[in-house]
Protein backbone atom coordinates (compact mmCIF):
# COMPACT_ATOMS: atom_id res chain seq x y z
CA UNK A 1 0.00 0.00 0.00
CA UNK A 2 1.35 3.50 -0.78
CA UNK A 3 2.38 5.51 2.27
CA UNK A 4 2.20 9.28 2.70
CA UNK A 5 3.55 11.63 5.34
CA UNK A 6 1.33 14.47 6.56
CA UNK A 7 2.28 17.77 8.17
CA UNK A 8 -0.63 19.03 10.28
CA UNK A 9 -1.65 22.04 12.35
CA UNK A 10 -4.65 22.26 14.66
CA UNK A 11 -6.31 24.27 17.36
CA UNK A 12 -6.69 21.70 20.11
CA UNK A 13 -9.52 23.49 21.91
CA UNK A 14 -12.27 21.42 20.33
CA UNK A 15 -10.47 18.08 20.36
CA UNK A 16 -10.23 15.38 23.01
CA UNK A 17 -6.63 14.85 21.95
CA UNK A 18 -5.00 13.18 18.97
CA UNK A 19 -5.88 9.54 19.51
CA UNK A 20 -9.19 7.93 18.54
CA UNK A 21 -11.68 7.67 21.41
CA UNK A 22 -15.22 6.31 20.98
CA UNK A 23 -17.83 9.04 21.15
CA UNK A 24 -15.28 11.86 21.34
CA UNK A 25 -14.00 14.27 18.71
CA UNK A 26 -10.28 13.69 18.10
CA UNK A 27 -7.75 14.78 15.50
CA UNK A 28 -7.16 11.23 14.25
CA UNK A 29 -10.92 10.66 14.11
CA UNK A 30 -11.43 13.74 11.93
CA UNK A 31 -8.65 12.57 9.62
CA UNK A 32 -10.26 9.11 9.37
CA UNK A 33 -13.57 10.70 8.42
CA UNK A 34 -11.91 12.93 5.82
CA UNK A 35 -10.10 9.95 4.29
CA UNK A 36 -13.40 8.09 4.07
CA UNK A 37 -14.94 10.97 2.13
CA UNK A 38 -12.19 10.81 -0.51
CA UNK A 39 -12.59 7.06 -1.02
CA UNK A 40 -9.91 5.87 1.45
CA UNK A 41 -11.98 4.44 4.32
CA UNK A 42 -9.19 2.13 5.52
CA UNK A 43 -6.56 4.86 5.88
CA UNK A 44 -5.68 5.50 9.54
CA UNK A 45 -3.24 8.26 10.39
CA UNK A 46 -0.46 7.50 12.88
CA UNK A 47 0.80 10.62 14.66
CA UNK A 48 4.31 11.32 15.95
CA UNK A 49 2.82 12.77 19.14
CA UNK A 50 -0.38 11.80 20.93
CA UNK A 51 -1.23 15.31 22.01
CA UNK A 52 -3.64 15.57 24.95
CA UNK A 53 -7.07 17.18 24.98
CA UNK A 54 -6.70 20.92 24.47
CA UNK A 55 -3.11 20.81 23.23
CA UNK A 56 -2.42 22.56 19.91
CA UNK A 57 -0.03 21.78 17.06
CA UNK A 58 1.77 23.73 14.36
CA UNK A 59 3.97 20.85 13.20
CA UNK A 60 2.39 17.49 13.96
CA UNK A 61 3.87 14.72 11.82
CA UNK A 62 1.81 11.71 10.74
CA UNK A 63 1.62 8.99 8.12
CA UNK A 64 -1.14 6.96 6.51
CA UNK A 65 -1.49 4.16 3.95
CA UNK A 66 -3.93 4.39 1.05
CA UNK A 67 -5.48 1.78 -1.23
CA UNK A 68 -4.59 3.59 -4.43
CA UNK A 69 -1.60 5.63 -5.47
CA UNK A 70 -2.07 9.39 -5.30
CA UNK A 71 0.05 12.20 -6.64
CA UNK A 72 0.92 14.08 -3.43
CA UNK A 73 -0.54 17.29 -4.86
CA UNK A 74 -3.87 15.60 -5.55
CA UNK A 75 -4.01 13.94 -2.14
CA UNK A 76 -3.20 17.25 -0.45
CA UNK A 77 -5.98 19.05 -2.32
CA UNK A 78 -8.58 16.34 -1.85
CA UNK A 79 -7.89 15.80 1.84
CA UNK A 80 -7.60 19.49 2.73
CA UNK A 81 -11.08 20.15 1.34
CA UNK A 82 -12.57 17.62 3.76
CA UNK A 83 -11.00 18.88 6.97
CA UNK A 84 -12.76 21.09 9.55
CA UNK A 85 -11.63 24.70 10.11
CA UNK A 86 -9.63 23.86 13.24
CA UNK A 87 -7.50 21.22 11.48
CA UNK A 88 -5.19 22.16 8.59
CA UNK A 89 -3.05 20.06 6.27
CA UNK A 90 0.22 21.93 5.74
CA UNK A 91 2.02 19.36 3.61
CA UNK A 92 1.89 15.89 2.02
CA UNK A 93 4.79 13.73 0.83
CA UNK A 94 5.10 10.27 -0.71
CA UNK A 95 7.41 8.19 1.52
CA UNK A 96 8.83 4.67 1.59
CA UNK A 97 6.63 1.84 2.81
CA UNK A 98 8.73 1.49 5.98
CA UNK A 99 8.80 5.21 6.79
CA UNK A 100 7.20 5.70 10.21
CA UNK A 101 6.06 8.94 11.84
CA UNK A 102 6.82 7.64 15.35
CA UNK A 103 9.83 5.34 15.06
CA UNK A 104 11.85 7.75 12.93
CA UNK A 105 11.60 10.76 15.26
CA UNK A 106 14.91 12.31 16.31
CA UNK A 107 13.51 15.11 18.46
CA UNK A 108 10.39 17.16 19.17
CA UNK A 109 9.99 20.76 20.24
CA UNK A 110 7.05 22.08 22.25
CA UNK A 111 6.23 25.70 23.03
CA UNK A 112 4.35 26.78 26.14
CA UNK A 113 2.92 30.29 26.37
CA UNK A 114 2.19 32.36 29.48
CA UNK A 115 0.13 35.54 29.61
CA UNK A 116 1.91 37.54 32.30
CA UNK A 117 0.64 41.00 31.35
CA UNK A 118 -0.71 43.38 33.98
CA UNK A 119 -4.09 43.20 32.23
CA UNK A 120 -5.20 39.79 30.88
CA UNK A 121 -5.20 39.46 27.09
CA UNK A 122 -8.64 38.08 26.09
CA UNK A 123 -7.25 37.00 22.71
CA UNK A 124 -4.65 34.82 24.44
CA UNK A 125 -7.09 33.08 26.78
CA UNK A 126 -7.39 29.96 24.59
CA UNK A 127 -3.66 29.65 23.99
CA UNK A 128 -1.85 30.92 27.09
CA UNK A 129 -1.85 30.20 30.82
CA UNK A 130 -2.61 33.33 32.80
CA UNK A 131 0.14 33.81 35.39
CA UNK A 132 0.95 36.98 37.31
CA UNK A 133 3.81 37.95 39.58
CA UNK A 134 6.51 36.10 37.65
CA UNK A 135 10.17 37.05 37.73
CA UNK A 136 11.59 36.33 34.23
CA UNK A 137 15.11 36.10 35.64
CA UNK A 138 14.04 33.31 38.00
CA UNK A 139 12.28 31.51 35.14
CA UNK A 140 15.43 31.63 33.03
CA UNK A 141 17.58 30.47 35.94
CA UNK A 142 15.32 27.45 36.37
CA UNK A 143 15.37 26.74 32.62
CA UNK A 144 19.17 26.68 32.54
CA UNK A 145 19.16 23.67 34.90
CA UNK A 146 16.79 21.50 32.84
CA UNK A 147 18.77 20.19 29.86
CA UNK A 148 20.40 16.78 30.10
CA UNK A 149 19.72 13.07 30.06
CA UNK A 150 17.77 12.33 33.22
CA UNK A 151 15.36 9.99 34.89
CA UNK A 152 12.29 12.24 35.15
CA UNK A 153 10.73 10.14 37.92
CA UNK A 154 9.78 13.16 40.04
CA UNK A 155 7.56 14.43 37.20
CA UNK A 156 5.68 11.20 36.44
CA UNK A 157 1.91 11.77 36.23
CA UNK A 158 -1.02 9.42 36.50
CA UNK A 159 -1.54 7.89 33.06
CA UNK A 160 2.15 7.30 32.33
CA UNK A 161 2.57 3.80 30.89
CA UNK A 162 6.30 3.86 30.19
CA UNK A 163 8.47 1.73 32.44
CA UNK A 164 11.55 3.71 31.37
CA UNK A 165 11.25 7.38 32.35
CA UNK A 166 14.69 8.37 31.09
CA UNK A 167 15.03 10.78 28.16
CA UNK A 168 17.29 13.61 27.06
CA UNK A 169 16.13 17.21 27.03
CA UNK A 170 18.47 19.06 24.69
CA UNK A 171 17.15 22.60 25.12
CA UNK A 172 14.92 24.57 27.47
CA UNK A 173 14.64 28.34 27.17
CA UNK A 174 12.28 31.21 27.87
CA UNK A 175 11.61 33.73 25.11
CA UNK A 176 9.64 36.96 24.90
CA UNK A 177 8.95 39.93 27.10
CA UNK A 178 7.64 40.07 30.65
CA UNK A 179 4.07 40.22 29.35
CA UNK A 180 4.18 37.42 26.75
CA UNK A 181 6.50 34.63 27.84
CA UNK A 182 7.13 31.49 25.82
CA UNK A 183 9.06 28.42 26.89
CA UNK A 184 10.48 26.13 24.20
CA UNK A 185 11.59 22.63 25.20
CA UNK A 186 13.26 20.13 22.86
CA UNK A 187 13.92 16.47 23.68
CA UNK A 188 14.57 13.15 22.00
CA UNK A 189 11.45 11.84 23.78
CA UNK A 190 9.02 13.00 26.46
CA UNK A 191 7.40 11.18 29.33
CA UNK A 192 3.69 11.83 29.78
CA UNK A 193 2.98 15.56 30.31
CA UNK A 194 6.62 16.38 30.96
CA UNK A 195 6.52 19.81 29.30
CA UNK A 196 3.46 20.85 31.30
CA UNK A 197 5.10 19.61 34.49
CA UNK A 198 8.35 21.45 33.78
CA UNK A 199 6.52 24.68 32.99
CA UNK A 200 4.40 24.29 36.12
CA UNK A 201 7.53 23.85 38.22
CA UNK A 202 9.28 26.80 36.65
CA UNK A 203 6.20 28.94 37.28
CA UNK A 204 6.51 28.08 40.99
CA UNK A 205 10.13 29.22 40.86
CA UNK A 206 9.13 32.37 38.99
CA UNK A 207 6.58 33.29 41.66
CA UNK A 208 8.98 32.55 44.50
CA UNK A 209 6.83 29.64 45.75
CA UNK A 210 9.78 27.23 45.39
CA UNK A 211 13.53 27.75 45.21
CA UNK A 212 16.23 26.47 42.88
CA UNK A 213 17.41 23.86 45.40
CA UNK A 214 13.93 22.28 45.36
CA UNK A 215 13.95 22.50 41.58
CA UNK A 216 17.32 20.75 41.34
CA UNK A 217 16.03 18.01 43.65
CA UNK A 218 13.09 17.41 41.29
CA UNK A 219 15.40 17.34 38.28
CA UNK A 220 17.56 14.78 40.09
CA UNK A 221 14.50 12.54 40.49
CA UNK A 222 13.92 13.18 44.19
CA UNK A 223 10.49 14.07 45.65
CA UNK A 224 10.14 17.83 45.70
CA UNK A 225 7.48 20.52 46.05
CA UNK A 226 8.84 22.01 42.81
CA UNK A 227 7.41 19.09 40.83
CA UNK A 228 3.86 19.27 42.18
CA UNK A 229 2.32 21.80 39.78
CA UNK A 230 1.24 20.97 36.24
CA UNK A 231 0.48 23.70 33.71
CA UNK A 232 -2.88 23.41 31.91
CA UNK A 233 -3.10 21.95 28.41
CA UNK A 234 -4.33 25.00 26.52
CA UNK A 235 -0.99 26.84 26.69
CA UNK A 236 0.91 24.02 24.97
CA UNK A 237 1.70 23.71 21.25
CA UNK A 238 3.63 20.99 19.42
CA UNK A 239 5.93 23.22 17.41
CA UNK A 240 7.97 20.82 15.29
CA UNK A 241 9.04 17.20 14.87
CA UNK A 242 12.45 16.40 13.37
CA UNK A 243 12.57 13.07 11.54
CA UNK A 244 15.56 10.96 10.51
CA UNK A 245 14.25 10.93 6.95
CA UNK A 246 12.65 14.38 6.40
CA UNK A 247 9.83 14.24 3.82
CA UNK A 248 9.86 16.39 0.70
CA UNK A 249 6.65 18.29 1.30
CA UNK A 250 4.13 19.32 -1.31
Amino acid sequence: MPRYALLLAYDGTGFAGWWRQPGLRTVAGELDAACGRIGEPEAEAVGASRTDAGVHALGQLAHLDTRRTWAPERLATALARQLPPDLALRGVAAVAADWHAVHGVRRKTYRYRLDAAAVPDPFAARYAWRQGGLDPARLRAAARLVAGRRDWAAFVRRGEHRADTVCRVTACRWLGSGADLRCEITADAFIYRLVRSLVGGMALIGRGAADLDAWQAALDGRPSEAARQQAPAHGLTLLRVVHRAPPRWV
